[in-house]
């Protein structure tokens, strides 16, 4: 069986998807991804075949912004932007050369992340069933609705119905996200869903840990990230390390492959600051995350139960953060509210409240006990040979 993968170039689109990729292959499946021209290197050296395809993310977001009466996202309707973005503008970009990879490349099942319309449309064009990867909570129905409604001229022209919420949930829908973290927006969506434990992948090539983590001060070690794609969000990392460098705590930052770590300037010895460091081998180190709630990274922390002091900047964030608040596993600021007391006051609430971390450590539990990545392979084997998932 030859399943082509489809994703938006970035870290927490591609990372959450690889752990089924790697499942597909043990099985002795052939795998490849289809993927943004800059990011085809990272894939490679994870091991996968990558076919370049669709806009790099800055090109995305500079078209977006260039559409008619379109703002940067805001805390309430981050989810317009998000669906102006990809639908609009990323979909049919990405749409042509997904069709060449698959004449190129002809697959037997396509598997896309839940962001890429243009996936199900290039599955409805080659005749082979389409798998929607989720990324963690589901986005709110008013994205898909309104991504349905952008990318329906697509599909018209190119002479396909495309169904409800734009063929986004057509065949099946693999759920990374533990039940009591997800929205109940997804029996909405009538999706055939099917649970998948995220898996922690985000180590490829030689990244490691660095020597100093075995180093640290015995005090509790927070570790701050706003992950890859909003991690140059102006002041806000500095704010945090404001707000912690001066307390009895180990503070280990990553600023991101674009940034360089000597912009934050000089730093006492209890703050590391660092471009990247694979979470899955850093967080066991840890007692507290300090995040802008991207999926990856708010899944990763949950799954080793550590309580999050999350920063929402755009995107899904906002309502990642927001149920983490309501479920008690973490504490929400909103942009309009960091600054470094807060965020101080905040981290040392999650450190002092027990509550936080055992909440977190139940989503932990929940996270453990959903189905590993081989166990859906036969599910995917199922599918292709045309006896439903």
């Amino acid at each position: 069986m030859r399943v082509l993968f489809t994703c938006v170039p970035g870290y927490g689109h591609f990372h959450p998807m690889a752990p089924l990729a790697n499942a597909l292959k043990d099985c002795g499946h052939e795998v490849a991804f289809a993927t943004a021209e800059r990011f085809c290197g990272r894939v490679a050296k994870a091991g996968f075949q990558a076919f370049p395809a669709g806009l790099g993310p800055g090109q995305v977001v500079e078209r977006t912004l260039a559409l008619p009466g379109v703002a940067g996202p805001g805390p309430e309707d981050a989810w317009r932007f998000g669906a102006q973005m990809f639908a609009a503008v990323a979909a049919p970009a990405k749409l042509p050369d997904l069709l060449a990879v698959l004449g190129e490349w002809p697959a037997d099942l396509l598997v896309h992340d839940v962001t890429d319309f243009a996936g199900p449309l290039a599955a409805a064009r080659a005749g082979i069933p389409c798998v929607a990867h989720s990324l963690g909570p589901m986005f709110p129905l008013e994205f898909h609705r309104l991504g349905a409604e952008l990318i329906a001229p697509v599909w018209h022209a190119a002479g396909e119905a495309s169904g409800p919420f734009g063929g986004m949930f057509g065949d099946l829908y693999l759920d990374i996200c533990p039940p009591s973290l997800q929205s109940a927006d997804v029996e909405e969506t009538g999706a055939v869903v099917r649970q998948l434990r995220p898996e922690p992948f985000d180590a490829v090539g030689d990244e490691t840990l660095p020597t100093w983590i075995h180093e640290l001060a015995a005090q509790p070690t927070v570790y701050v990230t706003l992950g890859t794609l909003d991690n140059e969000a102006p002041g806000v990392i500095e704010t945090v390390v404001e707000g912690l460098r001066d307390q009895r705590l180990n503070v280990i930052v990553t600023v991101g492959p674009s940034r360089d770590p000597e912009e934050l300037g000089p730093q006492p010895p209890n703050v590391r600051v660092e471009r990247y460091v694979p979470q899955s081998l850093l967080l066991p180190h840890c007692d507290v995350v300090v995040a802008h709630g991207g999926s990856g990274t708010t899944l990763a922390a949950l799954g080793q139960g550590l309580p999050l002091l999350l920063l929402p900047q755009g995107a899904n964030q906002f309502w990642n953060a927001e149920r983490c608040a309501a479920l008690g596993t973490g504490i929400r600021l909103l942009p309009g509210e960091v600054d470094a007391g807060a965020v101080h006051r905040a981290v040392v609430t999650l450190l002092e409240q027990p509550g936080f971390r055992k909440r977190a450590g139940a989503l932990a539990t929940e996270i453990r006990h959903m189905p590993p990545p081989s166990e859906l392979v036969g599910t995917l084997e199922t599918l292709v040979a045309g006896s439903g998932p």
